[in-house]
């Protein structure tokens, strides 16, 4: 009955683990996407002030003055190369999200086989192997191999149960 109970406290705190990164990646991407929506409003407004002011220098048949069009289009890039951060800090906030979610899973204890076994477990509820070895233990026993009864298959000294009939050994 405590196995249950430390099962349902992990899935819960794994849970709100998640809930929390993916909140944190929510609210921080809606306030880049703000600030691009902001730039790009602004934008749209420098877009639509060079092109009334060369229509009215058009229209009145003055020539072109060059730097007003000059610095309205400096003003425009700028505006673009905030965009281009803004698009790339927005990518990095998802990224650190994807990463922390990652982290998350890994920090469980996973055996060789590949299942996530809860913190506390000393042998993989999969296939029966202990989880706890160092790596220098485990590429020692690694090299040394049996075979199943069951099937044949051959396997590590220390596995507990058959990689592929699942036998117990």
């Amino acid at each position: 009955m405590a196995d249950f109970f430390e099962r349902v406290k992990e899935g819960i705190s794994k849970g709100v683990t998640t809930v929390s990164i993916k909140s944190k990646e929510m609210l921080e991407a809606n306030k880049v996407k703000g600030q691009i929506d902001n730039l790009q409003r602004q934008k749209k407004t420098l877009l639509e002030e060079l092109g009334n002011t060369i229509y009215t220098m058009f229209r009145e048949g003055t020539t072109y003055d060059e730097g007003t069009i000059n610095q309205k289009c400096e003003s425009l890039l700028k505006i673009d190369s905030q965009i281009d951060e803004k698009e790339k800090e927005l990518e990095q906030v998802h990224r650190e999200a994807q990463e922390a979610l990652n982290k998350q899973k890994t920090s469980q204890n996973l055996c060789t086989c590949g299942a996530e076994n809860p913190p506390h477990a000393k042998f993989c509820g999969k296939c029966g192997k202990k989880i706890d070895e160092t790596e220098e233990h485990q590429e020692k026993t690694d090299t040394q191999e049996r075979v199943c009864p069951g099937c044949g298959a051959s396997m590590s000294m220390d596995a507990k149960f058959c990689g592929k009939c699942g036998t117990k050994l």
